[in-house]
């Protein structure tokens, strides 16, 4: 086998002129393990005040409106209610309202903040600092891989390759691949890939595979840093479905040196590549309303915003210096290894004094999402673990007060699942007190005025809910470049449209489908760490898969549909839930379509700008993995499986 693809120990000192693959030399950085206790160090803001005025008056904008908002829909049940007295069940009904409506009522102020910021113009500050070329910096880009499709993630990294090349950029930037692979035949294929990868870059390629995943993906990372971190001044981790464009790395070096006071720049990734009618879906969806989403949040959280672990730039003295992760006591699903790292990573290294902030106007970063509903809650499953297990930090010293807001707000993300089912398990029952309709009276009767009776609370929840959707469209629609972008006003608004139909079909099951994930947290059952599935598969055996995963979710909406059948207010507020219920299992099947996502694309639903007029990278990562040779299935190589060994 030629050296350039032998398959590469764990110690190999770097020679590109004998072996492109192999490792370079090391470059130790200190990484201590954080304390989570409250006798860690105070908050602290490494350079310049903790907030400016203006900080605290955007927060107080944002989170007073929410609560406005949230006072105005109480004020319809609660008047409702109090006519004759407050039963047990109406008290409980109320003090669930308050939970539920808040949390929505700040994604709409939210939303509406970013609406206005971007349609005025107004840029946020590392959207500005975003147009520095970085002049003296080294970055590595780390592809950390467990089990995954081998010639996609080769594809990815070599397209970047390429457009940093086209840039003249390649010299400042590194590729690592950190596999954390279990299959031996997979890691082969790695080996076999990463020689035709290193052989041909522009930049440096290198690969590591672990065969300890202590720490998972994080203890991949930290691995990294302690080994290698002292040579570079940022990191960019990817996900395996990562794209980034040469600008938009540029970009984010650039404003790293400008701002040494910032320990990471969050992007936010646009989603691409999607196939499957359901993948298109929320490829649309966050494409609509995610930049007014992005914005919004950026401007009231400032130096305190969240970090979501991938596409994002790290300073590596503040990742080393901060957030290597304890372990938190007890078993797993709520003890042991930190599940949901990066962003614990990011309040660690903001109670540090780092700045961790977002750029949510920065162009070219890319990823993609489930295939299907079913992959889709299995991702939310771990997610579900990972937030709920957070609940273990909220005694962590010296966090920011608004940092530990977020791990509340995460936490609620799957929480608001059973508060919403307990709200309407209240609902109905409340309804059934009152009795069946009266001998002779239409069954219609009183369904429209008992409705009315909450109209303002109703009207308040649809705009609530819908309205940052159409915001996000009413922008597309005046800017005529953005227009022809989607396809035009008329495909625009039926992608519109079908969006919001399909949202409003997947959220009764996304809520069951979440309280399920938090019942196994609860009961002890641990998410594990397998591999997740990127591409939809063929349509044979569909209706079998949906119908075993969603089945009794159609059973549940068909009990409900009975339940609520003789009382038609109850059928009329409860017509959202029942039908997608009803429809959860065929809903499930037709939505994993290949098919039907290539159909609803040459119609022109569901199109988005990256797939009228894909950027260059991503046209690179189509031709690249059109072009790169089948990956033979080889058997596990023993060189594989010897942790250390070095080259003859």
């Amino acid at each position: 086998m030629p050296a350039s693809l032998a398959p590469l120990g764990d110690t190999l000192p770097y020679d590109r002129t004998h072996a492109p693959g192999l490792l370079p030399a090391d470059a130790p950085l200190g990484m201590p393990r954080q304390p989570v206790s409250a006798d860690a160090r105070p908050y602290r803001m490494r350079y310049g005040p903790r907030v400016g005025p203006s900080m605290a008056i955007r927060r107080t904008i944002v989170f007073g409106a929410a609560i406005l908002v949230t006072i105005a829909a109480f004020s319809a049940p609660l008047d409702l209610f109090r006519g004759d007295g407050f039963s047990p069940l109406e008290l409980t009904g109320l003090a669930l309202f308050c939970p539920l409506f808040i949390g929505i009522s700040l994604w709409f102020c939210n939303a509406v903040v970013g609406f206005i910021l971007v349609a005025s113009g107004a840029r946020d500050d590392i959207g500005d600092l975003a147009g520095c070329a970085p002049n003296r910096s080294r970055t590595a880009l780390l592809a950390p891989i467990r089990n995954e499709d081998v010639a996609a993630v080769y594809a990815r990294l070599r397209a970047m390759d390429r457009d940093l090349a086209a840039r003249d950029s390649s010299v400042g930037f590194d590729f690592f691949v950190l596999s954390d692979t279990n299959d031996g035949a997979i890691a082969s294929q790695e080996t076999v890939a990463h020689g035709i990868a290193a052989a041909s870059a522009h930049s440096r390629f290198y690969y590591r595979r672990r065969l300890d995943n202590t720490g998972r993906k994080a203890g991949n990372v930290a691995d990294w840093v302690r080994r290698f971190g002292g040579g570079y001044d940022f990191m960019v981790v990817l996900d395996a479905d990562s794209v980034m464009s040469a600008d938009a790395l540029l970009k984010l070096a650039g404003a790293m040196e400008a701002r040494p006071d910032l320990g990471l720049i969050q992007s936010i990734p646009t989603i691409v590549g999607a196939e499957s009618l359901f993948a298109r879906h929320i490829q649309f969806g966050m494409r609509l309303y995610g930049r007014i989403a992005a914005v919004g949040m950026a401007w009231w959280a400032g130096t305190e915003s969240p970090h979501w672990g991938h596409n994002a730039i790290v300073r590596v003295e503040a990742f080393a210096e901060a957030a290597a992760l304890p372990r938190l006591s007890g078993d797993p699903p709520f003890g042991g290894e930190i599940l949901s790292h990066d962003v614990v990573e990011g309040w660690f290294m903001r109670r540090a004094g780092w700045g961790v902030a977002m750029a949510p106007t920065l162009a070219g970063s890319y990823e993609e999402t489930p295939p299907t509903l079913q992959d889709n809650a299995q991702r939310d499953a771990r997610w579900c673990q990972g937030n709920l297990q957070h609940i273990g930090l909220l005694n962590a010293g010296g966090l920011h007060w608004l940092n530990r807001l977020q791990l509340l707000m995460a936490v609620m993300i799957y929480a608001a699942a059973p508060l919403w089912l307990a709200f309407l398990t209240v609902g109905v029952t409340l309804r059934l007190e009152q009795g069946l309709p009266k001998e002779g009276e239409p069954w219609f009767s009183g369904g429209a005025e008992r409705l009315l009776e909450l109209h303002w609370s109703i009207i308040l929840t649809v705009v609530v809910l819908f309205s940052p959707k159409l915001l996000g469209a009413f922008l597309i629609l005046v800017d005529p470049a953005e227009r022809r972008a989607y396809g035009g006003a008329n495909r625009l608004g039926l992608s519109v449209l079908a969006e919001l139909l399909m949202s409003a079909l997947i959220a009764p099951m996304h809520m069951l489908s979440s309280c399920r994930a938090i019942a196994a947290a609860i009961l002890g059952r641990d998410g594990g760490w397998g591999a997740q599935r990127r591409r939809a598969g063929s349509n044979a055996g569909v209706w079998q898969e949906s119908w075993s995963a969603y089945g009794w979710m159609s059973f549940s909406g068909l009990c409900l549909a009975l339940i609520a059948a003789p009382y038609s207010d109850l059928v009329f507020w409860m017509a959202p839930i029942i039908i997608g219920l009803v429809l959860a299992a065929p809903l499930a099947a037709v939505t994993s379509s290949t098919r039907l996502g290539a159909f609803a694309r040459k119609l022109g639903v569901y199109n988005t700008p990256e797939e009228s007029e894909p950027p260059e990278v991503l046209r690179d990562v189509v031709t690249d993995a059109q072009s790169l040779p089948e990956l033979p299935s080889l058997a596990p190589a023993p060189d594989l499986l010897t942790p250390g060994r070095r080259l003859a």
